[in-house]
């Protein structure tokens, strides 16, 4: 006779609770074995002292964070232990350790803290789980290759040409450039993704420049890691409330889109694939007609993604660089050298060969970004075991890596808080290990726009050498890097504006 669930629990409450109790008990542990394991494994590790529930998040709000961070193995060694509130992580530092995890298509999924994002930048390529990232990183890749990008240099040149005439204005005059850049990184995006040029738009300003993401400050009370929780709060509301005026504006700006192509099908059109700008944002719009699983949902949540993570980025790295360059100005006069011989006086705008002949100005750039990598830190969750030596990092378990502290490795690069382009130089580069220097990430799931973001930052600070001379200025020669989602200079980056035609041409800088 076959005995019913509920004949059971009818006839015999009492074991029923019992057995009740066993399942949830059984179902919990196997939900935490992998917790549990990496507990086991990570504790045996060194690392900085954890205070209890927070972890060792608190350290990162410490305004010399990121220099300890790049200390730590010289305390801890190898691998270093760090708890994100009640959550082991295993901070892997050397680039052949880090290949193994990066490198690998094993160990794509992002870590829990990368869906406290999903607020703000909805579901885009940066926070999307692997089944749909796989898909979406397909679509889109082709908008990225070089001959699309090479369609964008002239809004590259025509912003840049802007941004330089706001520094001629300036001719003289000490100024905190962390603006004027972070203008014409909003204003470049906001053609290229959005297909709005914002310099002759009359639309309003676009809500892709305000607010701010409040992942720290979870992450500092842990009671709002629970999104329930959140959301009843003063900065979940307002978090949403920006998350809902950002989705709105996508939607009609893809709406408007959609009915304009389907209206240019209708219409002669003289264009050919070949000459034909098309913004990111109609790219998918044609795509999403061609793959129906490529949803308007997705289009709003993409854009969203370029918008807000194209400018914190893209901005800081030029800023950064246009400094340092002003701070070693042997390297300026480098770079101006290069500009003059590739342009030899002509005014003219730069081609996709010009931009790709400014060896020296990519070597500045890649050594700015060295110091200071606009994203900080990468996180991983392990889909297998790693092993590293006579060490294993046990599936499930959740790994940092910090460009920042890598980039600082004295074996790989000697003296690393100095200034040094010829890093980058080609035989140089061809000695290095390929994941020491990593500021877009590396392997499978590495930033879709590194080229898009080389090229925008090329044109900006060649726009700027080509007529102006950067100085230092006293007192405020030092960046104070400042830890958030990306890096921040605390007190802004100051120069002093010299007007090339004006400068003599023995002059010594």
């Amino acid at each position: 006779m076959v005995v019913t669930a509920q004949q059971i629990w009818e006839h015999t409450p009492g074991e029923a609770w019992i057995y009740l109790v066993i399942l949830t008990s059984i179902y919990i542990l196997y939900i935490l074995k992998n917790y549990i394991r990496c507990v086991i494994h990570v504790s045996r590790l060194n690392g900085p002292k954890a205070v209890p529930i927070i972890g060792n998040v608190n350290v990162a709000l410490e305004e010399n964070f990121l220099y300890r961070l790049a200390n730590e193995s010289k305390i801890y060694g190898r691998f270093v232990k760090v708890w994100v509130t009640i959550l082991p992580y295993v901070v892997l530092l050397e680039p052949e350790d880090i290949q193994m995890v990066l490198g690998s298509t094993k160990h794509t999924r992002k870590v829990f803290f990368y869906k406290l994002l999903d607020n703000f930048l909805g579901k885009g390529l940066i926070t999307r789980d692997m089944e749909t990232w796989r898909v979406h990183r397909k679509i889109l890749q082709p908008a990225f290759h070089l001959h699309i990008l090479e369609k964008f240099t002239n809004i590259f040149a025509e912003h840049a040409d802007s941004l330089m005439k706001k520094f001629l204005e300036k001719k003289d005059q000490e100024i905190n450039i962390t603006t004027f850049i972070n203008d014409s990184v909003y204003n470049i995006l906001s053609e290229t993704v959005l297909g709005i040029n914002q310099r002759t738009s009359e639309m309003d300003d676009l809500p892709f420049r305000k607010g701010q993401i409040m992942l720290l400050y979870r992450m500092m009370r842990p009671w709002l890691l629970m999104e329930w929780i959140y959301r009843l709060t003063k900065y979940g509301r307002e978090e949403q409330k920006q998350r809902n005026e950002l989705f709105d504006t996508c939607f009609k700006m893809m709406k408007e889109k959609r009915e304009l192509l389907r209206n240019k099908k209708c219409e002669p059109d003289d264009q050919t694939e070949e000459t034909r700008k098309m913004s990111l944002l109609e790219y998918m719009v044609e795509i999403n007609e061609k793959h129906p699983c490529f949803s308007d949902k997705d289009i709003v949540e993409e854009c969203c993604t370029f918008m807000l993570a194209g400018q914190d980025s893209v901005g800081t790295a030029t800023a950064m660089t246009l400094f340092l360059l002003a701070n070693n100005p042997e390297w300026q006069e480098k770079c101006i050298e290069e500009l003059d011989r590739i342009f030899d006086g002509n005014p003219k705008l730069p081609t996709i060969n010009d931009l790709k002949d400014m060896k020296c100005l990519e070597m500045c750039i890649k050594e700015s970004l060295r110091l200071y990598p606009s994203v900080p830190m990468i996180a991983r969750k392990l889909g297998e075991d790693v092993k590293i030596g006579k060490y294993v990092i046990p599936t499930g378990c959740s790994v940092l890596i910090s460009p920042y502290a890598t980039h600082r490795l004295p074996h790989h690069f000697p003296d690393p808080e100095a200034f040094k382009p010829e890093r980058f130089d080609a035989e140089n580069s061809e000695k290095r290990h390929p994941y020491a220097h990593i500021p877009f990430s590396a392997g499978p799931r590495n930033c879709i726009g590194y080229k898009f973001a080389m090229l925008e930052m090329k044109s900006m600070i060649c726009a700027i050498l080509r007529r102006c001379r950067l100085q230092s200025v006293p007192g405020k020669e030092v960046i104070r890097p400042k830890f958030r989602m990306t890096i921040r200079a605390q007190g802004g980056l100051w120069v002093k504006v010299i007007v090339r035609d004006e400068t003599p041409k023995n002059v010594v800088i």
